[in-house]
């Protein structure tokens, strides 16, 4: 899948990390675009052809705080007693810090 032109991966997508979850693989990635760093996601059933998603899975400035007003890239991904920890570098206008998404699911 080519990304597109004015997409939030459009300068580059970077720092994938893939996870297998039931009979689908998972890969999550940053992509910069749109004036930002952000968590994108993609989609595969045999590790050679990906379905993107062009909408970040989450996006720079969702935080309230600011925390990652302008970056949110660089995920490291936990599974603990059934809850997913999804932890991103984070940058706002207070500097770097580290934010968390939590979920059931992939």
């Amino acid at each position: 899948d080519d990304a597109s032109i004015d997409g939030f991966d459009a300068q580059f997508a970077s720092d994938a990390k893939v996870f297998r979850d039931g009979d689908k693989w998972v890969m999550f990635y940053f992509g910069v675009g749109k004036g930002g760093a952000h968590i994108m996601v993609a989609f595969s059933k045999d590790l050679i052809r990906w379905a993107r998603n062009p909408m970040p899975l989450y996006a720079a400035g969702g935080n309230p705080s600011g925390l990652d007003k302008h970056y949110a890239h660089k995920i490291s991904l936990v599974v603990r007693d059934g809850t997913w920890h999804m932890f991103y570098c984070a940058v706002g206008n207070s500097g770097r810090g580290i934010g968390l998404i939590t979920g059931q699911s992939l």
